[in-house]
């Protein structure tokens, strides 16, 4: 076989192939033995139909056959080459020609090609696990909120700390935030007996003060400027109007904080225990949260120290699957086919700009992972498959089946690789605890 490979743009590669007449027919002998041997020709015994009988009656199963078998051998040539193929893109021509030779061009998407930068050692910082009694104590407010009484107010307005029940409309340049802005939370938009604690933190900045001594059945117009630092970048530094009635006024009446109090939470435990295990569950909590944020800073450093070509199509796949996903969850939550359709630019943007970021640092991994050769084994993966079952409540066998069809140990192994490539990165950083206001951010 004589192939010639010419790398092209958007990480793809043409593979250009040609099957001499004997190597062609020697591979098309030995398919046809193969059908001979379990077809059924009506005047022939088993096994004893006559090869010019098989080629003509199975002519094009035997030149599908023998097309899978070039491809998988010129794959195998390719790879050799030193070219890492994904996949095929399109078979763009292929011809069994008169003078008995095989010739194709076949497109393929390679992964791209660049060098890693330093991936080791990388000072990341991250906020103190330790948890103060005032966080311990502010957590324990947070627990006695559940047990609290709520007394009605109703001679006098609202003041800052006090609960109100309200209604609230919003809108933005006279139109409804959801007609504006269809990816806003349900929340933003509009809401009914929604109870809202007075504090400069509830709901969005600057809501509350403008409500301080109104009263019931009033109504106020306020206007609330969306954060810079929102989660949702889509609205960030919009501007919402709303109109707020206030239904009823509530006084919080918090319970005495003591083993009273501790029984009521947990039966037979005192107050001494009770803060005890909450430190515990509070500081586990908090190194869940320094992990993630290890993870996301390194990866952010190694991004931002790297610029290459991604495959279009993997990027296109990738986008296409977090734009269903957008759709899915907002049409879920009651927005209309015809908003997302009006402002599916954006949303297929901001998916696209996911994407991008996620195909590279998978790349990314995928290479640190070949250069530190992290490998997984067969153990490892049947632990993993095992913790799956137990979690959807199946048998390992009949997971293993459901596996087996969808590629899904496949999957499951790069899953584990990425895992310990990322346990790698993580142990290999430089960890500078500071206080949690002190952190850099970007």
């Amino acid at each position: 076989m004589i192939i010639n490979l010419e790398k092209i743009p958007d990480c793809k590669a043409l593979l250009r192939l040609e099957v001499p007449t004997e190597d062609a027919k020697a591979e098309i002998n030995q398919i046809v033995k193969l059908f001979a041997k379990q077809a059924k020709i009506p005047g022939f015994r088993p096994g004893k139909t006559p090869g010019s009988v098989i080629e003509k009656r199975f002519k094009a199963e035997i030149e599908n056959e023998f097309e899978e078998r070039i491809m998988k051998q010129a794959m195998q040539k390719a790879q050799e080459e030193k070219v890492d193929i994904i996949r095929i893109s399109e078979i763009r021509e292929q011809s069994h020609n008169i003078d008995g030779t095989y010739t194709a061009t076949i497109e393929l998407i390679t992964a791209p090609e660049f060098e890693l930068p330093n991936y080791k050692s990388l000072e990341v910082q991250v906020p103190k696990i330790d948890v103060t009694d005032d966080q311990l104590n502010e957590s324990l407010d947070q627990i006695r909120e559940r047990f609290a009484d709520y007394n009605d107010v109703e001679n006098r307005g609202t003041q800052m700390n006090d609960f109100v029940v309200i209604n609230y409309k919003g809108s933005i340049d006279g139109s409804p935030v959801g007609e504006v802005i269809p990816l806003a939370p349900a929340t933003l938009a509009q809401n009914t007996g929604f109870w809202l604690k007075m504090d400069d933190n509830s709901f969005l900045p600057g809501f509350c003060p403008p409500l301080v001594d109104a009263k019931i059945d009033d109504t106020k117009s306020l206007s609330v400027t969306i954060p810079e630092d929102y989660q949702a970048e889509e609205l960030r530094g919009q501007t919402i109007d709303y109109e707020v009635e206030i239904v009823s006024i509530k006084e919080q009446v918090l319970p005495d904080l003591n083993d009273e109090f501790a029984d009521k939470i947990n039966p037979g435990k005192s107050l001494e225990e009770i803060k005890n295990a909450l430190r515990e569950q509070m500081e586990e909590q908090r190194k869940g949260y320094r992990k993630e944020m290890i993870t996301n800073q390194i990866l952010s450093k190694i991004n931002s120290d790297l610029d290459f070509e991604l495959p279009k199509e993997i990027v296109m796949r990738e986008t296409q699957s977090r734009v269903n996903d957008i759709f899915s969850s907002n049409t879920e939550r009651g927005v209309s086919e015809d908003e997302l359709v009006e402002h599916q630019e954006e949303i297929i943007e901001s998916a696209g700009q996911q994407a991008h970021s996620s195909v590279k640092t998978s790349f990314i991994l995928e290479q640190i992972a070949e250069k530190e050769e992290i490998e997984i084994s067969q153990e490892e993966i049947l632990e993993r498959v095992s913790q799956i079952a137990a979690r959807q409540k199946t048998s390992v066998k009949q997971l293993t089946k459901q596996l087996e069809k969808k590629n899904g140990f496949g999957r499951i192994y790069n899953g584990i690789r990425i895992e310990k490539t990322l346990d790698l990165l993580r142990d290999s950083a430089v960890i500078k605890e500071v206080e949690a206001e002190n952190l850099e951010t970007k």
